[in-house]
């Protein structure tokens, strides 16, 4: 929503936006831009608009929406809006599945910017190396990522069914958003109808290593590419080595060329990602010497595995990860670059999935990883009926049998106290949550910085 109300005002309109709770890095971004945000919501801030987007998180009884539906005022979706104004006269490129779209969608938009491919693309984050995660482009490509969550309270089809592919990249899929669906199968379906909307001259890339996205593309009406990191696939990518600087691998298209490459990422997880975007981008149109150079050029994106400090003897990073697959993939991916360092987790809570049970038992196993353990505060916990809470205590419980320090607490100072009093001199700390950690993570980086080691 940030990224596109930053488009609009740059093409020429007036934007305004309300919300709560806005926080880093986003906040920032709408300041640089120059873009109100009003707060709370009410009435009074839909003055003199003349079209309002309404996102996903709104639902009847907001103020807002009561006042609009009441005025008749012109509404739409964000991603209904991104169809009309942004994809009509391009070639879209979307990203989806549950884990990796963020990271893929900017490496991919790195690749073909480094081709001279002027691509547009949208991502769901910001790249370390660019201002904005949103770029109209002049090229015919525009890269986007693709969720699976509801466009919004009047449409509760999935984002991605709105971005017409020409290509579809899925890596992976596993139940999320217990709010919207009530299965994997539910899931399944909408991807099901994505590659659907493909046409004969585009393509879906899937990852081979996941062996549920098979069936998916049976039935594709276009050309399948597949790729792996783990067994041989059209597109292959094999690991050569991993310094704490980064990675060298080894990349096979599906042409047969073949390069070595580098990058700054680090791990399994990124290189898979990594491996999606070169799939994506050869089919694309781009040369593998100009995929090397836009995969060594990528940085990462914020708040992904984002080193926020570092002294030499005490790291501190930043994810987004609030599902136990990634979480566990963070935490499996920083004691293989820390090797011998503790790893303290601080853990919050606070998705639509994560603030329920249905992945308790899969949270406490990846969190096992750790060596100690904080659980923050569970978001609006108020809203889920007690039977469907997770249950912290539960996990808490749980890892303390397995011999790991763990603890549960709601205030951030306390936190914070925890996490840094009870630390090793050297080690490792990660915060994981796909919100604001109630300011956590700017707030940790202040104290390190203020408390050098003796």
């Amino acid at each position: 929503m940030a990224q596109v109300a930053a488009w609009m005002k740059f093409k020429g309109a007036t934007v305004t936006g309300s919300d709560e709770g806005v926080y880093p890095p986003m906040s920032d971004f709408l300041a640089t831009k120059g873009i109100e945000v009003r707060t709370p919501y009410q009435f009074e801030n839909l003055n003199a608009v003349d079209r309002v987007i309404i996102g996903n998180s709104l639902s009847r009884g907001n103020p807002e929406v009561e006042a609009i539906l009441e005025s008749r005022i012109p509404y739409l979706s964000l991603p209904e809006l991104i169809r009309t104004q942004i994809l009509h006269d391009k070639l879209p490129i979307v990203v989806a599945g549950t884990h990796g779209k963020t990271t893929t969608t900017a490496a991919l938009t790195q690749i073909l910017h480094t081709a001279g491919f002027s691509p547009g693309w949208m991502v769901g984050g910001l790249p370390i190396s660019a201002d904005s995660g949103f770029e109209g482009g002049t090229g015919k490509w525009f890269v986007i990522e693709g969720d699976e969550y509801d466009s919004a309270f009047f449409d509760k089809r999935p984002k991605f069914l709105h971005y017409a592919p020409q290509i579809a990249l899925i890596n992976n899929i596993e139940f999320d958003h217990a709010d919207i669906y009530s299965s994997l199968d539910e899931i399944f379906l909408q991807f099901h109808r994505l590659i659907r909307l493909i046409p004969r001259n585009g393509c879906v890339v899937i990852n081979a290593d996941e062996p549920n996205l098979l069936p998916l593309v049976e039935k594709a009406p276009c050309p399948v590419v597949t790729f792996s990191i783990r067994k041989e696939a059209p597109v292959r990518g094999e690991m050569i080595e991993m310094t704490p600087s980064g990675m060298r691998f080894r990349l096979k298209l599906a042409s047969g060329q073949q390069a070595t490459c580098r990058s700054s990422l680090w791990g399994d997880y990124q290189l898979a990602n990594l491996i999606a975007a070169s799939a994506a981008a050869e089919f694309a149109g781009v040369s593998i010497d100009k995929i090397a150079a836009g995969i060594e050029a990528f940085k990462g994106v914020r708040r992904r595995m984002e080193l926020r400090f570092s002294d030499g003897q005490r790291w501190f990073y930043e994810d987004f990860a609030h599902h136990p697959t990634a979480v566990r993939a963070a935490l499996m991916g920083l004691k293989a670059r820390h090797p011998g360092l503790k790893v303290t987790a601080l853990f919050e809570p606070r998705s639509n999935t994560m603030v329920r049970n249905f992945l308790q038992n899969e949270l406490a196993a990846a969190l096992s990883l750790a060596d100690r353990v904080i659980i923050g505060h569970v978001h609006r916990q108020e809203k889920i009926p007690p039977e469907q809470r997770l249950k912290v205590e539960a996990i808490v419980s749980h890892l303390r049998r397995q011999g790991i320090e763990a603890h549960c607490q709601d205030e951030v100072e306390a936190i914070l106290k925890l996490a840094l009093d009870g630390a090793p001199g050297e080690g490792v700390l990660i915060a994981m949550s796909n919100g604001s950690f109630s300011g956590l993570p700017a707030k940790l980086v202040e104290r390190l910085s203020r408390n050098p080691l003796e």
